[in-house]
């Protein structure tokens, strides 16, 4: 019995230390392996090295600073950190931060959880709950948010009200309410079912009256006063996007007021009017009723604090905040372990307890591996495998040779003005000046990955924008570790003359198909190096841009032959074009392999006057493709016939 007691013990540490050692692993193996986002990544480096130099800055990515898309002082807290630590953990200390914050909330929820319990099991149970729920894996996606921060603020004020703590819970309450401008909302209903569970201590309910006025207090003087003030003509408030409710958070109070029967529908309801994004709502249920929601039906009050955090997601504008997807459930898996056992702590036979422990964490944890196969989710794209799913081989590759970029970066002076791509811009963001590219500025370094396009332009852009670095001469490439390029500002035209000189000529290969060449005995079309192009049964002679032939896909038969690309292991860079002949303008080049690659392009870069317009398909190859299966086609994808002609290949070699 002894060895048992002392197993129950340390065995709570040992699962704190274990999933804790995970969370922190997966923050920071996806920070090393570039997958960390200029949103939010960046800019959250950014503004806390701006807090830290006691700076409030404009935002690298929009108009206005940190305060004026979330009315937050989060980040604020925690500059004596960055003083004390950043020079050893740099653009991985908001990481390290946030998932000591997740530990202390899951050792504050074990240790409210065991002081309602004298059974220890359901101690163990809770944090093994904690960390298996689905939002703590897909929250690993967005890498660093005050959504996560701000919650986990609630498992330590919870503890230390009801261990009567007044002054702390206090402190902890002003930090939560400044944590983020959706927390004064949320406490009011925390508030309220604290008074009903500690309504015979009248201290208990004076401070939970307290709390309610300071809440509603605090959030009318917020969104009345503060934010209002905070705005600019470049900056407004834009979070708040409930249309179905109304304007502002005023008008959407009067309206759940004066329609309640509208209002719980539409936490139900598809209220876009768009069918695909019919059962999303749903799945967010499912997901968290199997995962021990079911239970709260027992104890409906602690349903109560749950209204104001689903309201702000299955309410919203964006179908994405309805579903499971990345830290949109973040509060929710943060209060629900609490709720769960604390429904759980209040039944009696400890046999009952301990079987319902184990139904509850096994059905959670099956819950949150059958949802992490994004096959299984309602929206696959919103999931993010090789970030979420430490358990896929994906998890631990990367398109980057990583030291060799780092050392790249190194060459890069720390007071520098730099512009850089997407998932480089997190490792280079604590700094007065930086830039997500293509917005370069007055920036002294550009650096990019061909393989990181900017998610609000099309890849064909993307291309283009970052090709004209390769040959304008007024900027130097200094570096490259493929696919980083690294560039500098030249301002001295002796160094323009120079590195016009100094330029080296790219060996390419260009292979062509005017679609009037073919081989009748196997019924082929032949490209110009005689291999096939397509069948001869695609041939038209209806419309053609040179010669008498070009090939017409119908809605039928939408797509093309595929033409394999033999010598990819030597191709650095491969472009695809080919004209078009479409009233719709629904003409692509679709490029993939058997594994993950997949790029589509429809876009002119330029046109004649009979109608016809050349469309691009131009890309740098990952070193993860499939090269053996690299292959390319051509896709009508309107509801009439399109017509393709004057096909052409370029290679640049490495």
């Amino acid at each position: 019995m002894s060895k048992l007691r002392t197993a129950k013990k340390y065995i709570p540490i040992l699962v704190l230390a274990f999933f804790g050692v995970l969370l922190l692993t997966m923050g920071f193996l996806n920070h090393y392996f570039f997958r960390t986002y200029t949103f939010d990544y960046g800019n959250y480096n950014f503004a806390f090295w701006d807090y830290s130099h006691f700076r409030i800055s404009p935002m690298p990515t929009y108009p206005g600073n940190f305060l004026q898309d979330h009315f937050s002082f989060a980040l604020m807290y925690f500059v004596p950190v960055y003083w004390l630590i950043n020079w050893l953990t740099g653009t991985y200390t908001l990481i390290l931060i946030q998932n000591l914050l997740i530990i202390v909330a899951a050792w504050y929820t074990f240790k409210l959880i065991s002081l309602k319990s004298e059974n220890k099991w359901i101690g163990i149970g809770v944090l093994v709950y904690y960390f298996t729920l689905l939002g703590r894996y897909t929250t690993v996606s967005c890498d660093t948010n005050i959504a996560v921060i701000s919650a986990c603020f609630i498992p330590v004020f919870i503890y230390y009200f009801e261990i009567r703590k007044y002054l702390i819970s206090l402190f902890i309450l002003i930090l939560s309410l400044f944590s983020r401008e959706n927390i004064p909302i949320w406490f009011m209903f925390i508030f309220a079912v604290l008074l009903i569970e500690n309504r015979r201590d009248k201290k208990a309910v004076i401070f939970s009256l307290i709390g309610i006025f300071i809440s509603i207090t605090y959030f009318i003087i917020l969104f009345k006063v503060i934010i209002p003030f905070n705005e600019s003509v470049e900056k407004r408030y834009t979070l708040f996007n409930y249309s179905a409710l109304g304007a502002n958070p005023g008008d959407a109070m009067l309206f759940v007021i004066k329609h309640p029967v509208e209002t719980f529908k539409l936490f139900f309801i598809n209220h876009l009017n768009d069918p695909s994004y019919n059962g999303v709502k749903a799945e967010f249920y499912w997901v968290y009723l199997i995962s021990g929601g079911f239970i709260l039906f027992f104890r409906p009050k602690y349903l109560i604090w749950f209204i104001p955090i689903v309201a702000q997601k299955v309410l919203n504008d964006s179908f994405m905040r309805w579903g499971i997807a990345t830290y949109y459930s973040v509060e929710v898996v943060t209060l629900l372990p609490l709720s769960v056992f604390l429904a759980l702590a209040s039944i009696k036979q400890s046999k009952i307890q301990n079987r319902l422990i184990i139904v509850v964490c096994v059905a959670t944890l099956a819950t949150t591996i059958y949802k992490l196969d994004v096959g299984h989710c309602k929206v696959p794209w919103t999931m993010t495998p090789s970030k979420e799913k430490f358990y896929d081989k994906r998890f631990w590759k990367s398109e980057f040779d990583e030291p060799k970029v780092y050392k790249l970066f190194s060459l890069i002076p720390a007071n520098a003005k730099v512009s850089a791509s997407d998932h480089l811009l997190p490792h280079l963001s604590q700094r007065q000046s930086i830039y997500l590219f293509p917005t370069v500025n007055d920036a002294e370094f550009v650096v990019f990955s061909v393989l990181d396009d900017y998610f609000m332009m099309s890849h064909y852009a993307n291309e283009t924008v970052r090709n004209k670095y390769f040959s304008d001469q007024q900027w130097k490439l200094i570096a490259k570790e493929f696919p980083v390029f690294l560039f500098e500002k030249i301002d001295s035209l002796n160094d323009v003359k120079q590195l016009a000189i100094n330029s080296i000529k790219e060996i390419t290969d260009t292979i062509t198909c005017d679609f009037e060449h073919t081989d009748p005995g196997n019924g082929q079309i032949l490209l110009s190096n005689g291999e096939k192009a397509d069948l001869v049964n695609y041939l038209s002679t209806e419309k053609s841009l040179n010669g008498e032939h070009s090939i017409m896909l119908s809605p039928e038969n939408p797509f093309s032959s595929s033409i394999k690309i033999n010598d990819v292991d030597k191709i650095s860079y491969l472009e695809i074009s080919v004209w078009t002949y479409s009233k719709q303008n629904q003409c692509n080049i679709i490029a993939k392999d058997q594994k993950d690659f997949y790029l589509t392009s429809k876009e002119g870069d330029s046109a004649d006057d009979s109608g016809w317009k050349r469309i691009v398909l131009g890309f740098w190859i990952p070193k993860s493709i499939d090269a053996s299966n690299l292959h390319f086609s051509l896709w009508n994808s309107s509801s009439e016939p399109v017509y393709f002609d004057n096909l052409q290949i370029v290679k640049k070699y490495k």
